[in-house]
């Protein structure tokens, strides 16, 4: 991708249609266009348990106060670095047929963030975004 060039947005809105239809969204990941077909229901619920298990975490260690430097780096590290690391592995266990080493040496960390909200939708159509719920309650 050269400077300049427009960077397309991960379809998310889809029509209640696309939905019923099980239709694809389109994600951009290293600026290129992956298609993501959504998840029978085994797999969806599944991969919910997953997601609730990293997001479930998050409150309580953006609350942790302490004056012991080695717990502060150490969630300080958990936190910028391992559950990011995890968010990845979500995405990916929800995107198998993407090839991940490809992705991961184009794509940046701003467009994973964004495909992990679009299939999120997907994941969890009858509930706000997770990723929405993370930074309400971060707040």
């Amino acid at each position: 991708m050269k400077k300049g060039d427009k960077v397309v947005q991960a379809t998310v809105d889809r029509t209640e249609e696309e939905k019923l239809t099980q239709a694809s969204i389109t994600v951009i990941l290293g600026g290129k266009e992956y298609e993501i077909r959504p998840l029978v229901i085994r797999d969806s619920r599944e991969w919910r348990k997953k997601a609730i298990g990293l997001i479930k975490t998050l409150p309580h260690m953006l609350k942790v106060n302490t004056d012991d430097p080695e717990q502060f780096e150490a969630t300080l590290t958990d936190i910028l670095v391992n559950k990011p690391d995890e968010a990845a592995d979500l995405f990916f266990d929800y995107a198998k047929e993407l090839d991940r080493e490809e992705i991961e040496t184009t794509a940046t960390d701003v467009e994973l963030a964004k495909a992990l909200e679009a299939v999120s939708k997907l994941a969890f159509p009858l509930a706000e975004s997770p990723m929405k719920l993370i930074a309400r309650l971060s707040q």
